[in-house]
């Protein structure tokens, strides 16, 4: 009896199943036309991204780099094959693709100083062909002068890279680089973001200089821009003892700068940005007896230090905020844009400031 139930529910099931496909249920497997090939491939070279790539790399000895290409293949038929080369020479060839439409690829390769080529050549089942050629330049970077510790040109998506050491800074919440830059793409601020780094070796013990390409986003009240502090002082007047701090007051406010000299803190009132919504050069230069800000090369105010600046607990410089010290009286994320950031370890003169912001 069992057996009978079984084999009648079996015939019942087989039956509602072969009903439901007759009736929609389940789309029956039908063989679709190819159609006609129209057009040629398309290709596209997602990496490296600029003509001209600088190799940050320190000795000056070093004369070569990973380097990480990437492209794109899509046909409207079906792809037939993909060959990559580098400097004429053939890196890969393929004709197997689980997605008869679009392939990408990836592949790592060391490059040397000069110029060099990236060509992807692809070919549908038709015979039609596309070849996409990337010519650029591979140089090392020359430092501005022999106390530059740290340069930011911000060249990359969303990895933010210092060429004096070649390390990567820390990056914390969602801050991007995109393109609208001062020199190609630059630094992008977001709510709750901002970049962090080691200050050991980036400045002198008692004097520095930073200078940057700036371009407010009115719509952010006050903001930290770049900010040096003890991490174990925060919100109180005591954080404002050691380090410094160059923040915003308002959208399109005054840029300030704090300076902490261990018994005490100095106030440079710096400038007002105005109306201003464009790219603006900005330049901080603190000695050992006065503090200076320079808007687009020329100096806008001097304060006087009692002592000098002193980084006694300071762990480390946070890029795009107030950060963990000076996030009180609004100085918070910053999101307006920054391009070409630099750090030297000592006071540079006016001269030296117009020849790098040129």
């Amino acid at each position: 009896m069992k057996n009978i139930i079984k084999l009648t529910f079996a015939a019942v099931t087989l039956l509602t199943i072969a009903t439901g496909c007759s009736e929609g249920y389940i789309d029956d497997i039908t063989q679709v036309a190819a159609g006609e090939d129209k057009t040629a491939p398309v290709v596209e070279i997602i990496s490296p991204t600029t003509s001209n790539e600088l190799l940050p790399l320190l000795p000056l000895t070093n004369t070569s780099k990973e380097f990480v290409f990437q492209y794109k293949v899509s046909d409207d038929i079906e792809i037939g094959s993909v060959v990559a080369y580098i400097d004429g020479v053939q890196i890969e060839n393929i004709d197997n693709f689980l997605d008869y439409r679009n392939f990408g690829d990836s592949f790592t390769k060391n490059m040397g100083l000069g110029n060099h080529e990236f060509k992807v050549e692809a070919k549908d089942k038709s015979g039609k062909t596309t070849i996409k050629t990337f010519p650029f330049i591979i140089e090392k970077y020359a430092l501005k002068n022999s106390s530059e510790t740290l340069y930011l040109p911000f060249t990359a998506g969303n990895v933010f890279t210092d060429f004096v050491t070649s390390n990567n800074l820390n990056k914390i919440g969602s801050p991007t680089n995109v393109s609208g830059g001062h020199v190609g793409l630059a630094y992008k601020g977001a709510v709750d973001s901002y970049l962090t780094y080691p200050i050991d070796n980036l400045f002198g013990s008692k004097e520095l200089t930073t200078s940057f390409w700036y371009k407010v986003d009115p719509t952010t009240a006050s903001a930290g821009i770049i900010v040096v502090g003890d991490p174990t002082e925060t919100n109180n007047d005591d954080s404002r003892k050691k380090g410094f701090r160059l923040f915003r007051e308002g959208a399109n406010g005054t840029v300030k700068l704090n300076v902490g000299i261990g018994s005490g803190e100095s106030w440079n009132d710096g400038f007002n940005l105005g109306t201003t919504t464009g790219w603006v050069h900005i330049a901080v230069v603190i000695s050992e007896t006065e503090s200076k800000i320079y808007l687009n090369g020329v100096l806008q105010r001097t304060s006087t230090l009692s002592s000098p600046i002193t980084f006694t607990n300071c762990k480390d410089v946070v890029i795009g905020s107030g950060g963990p010290t000076f996030a009180y009286w609004g100085h918070k994320s910053d999101t307006s844009m920054i391009d070409e950031l630099r750090f030297f370890n000592k006071a540079l003169t006016q001269s030296e400031i117009q020849t790098i912001m040129q």
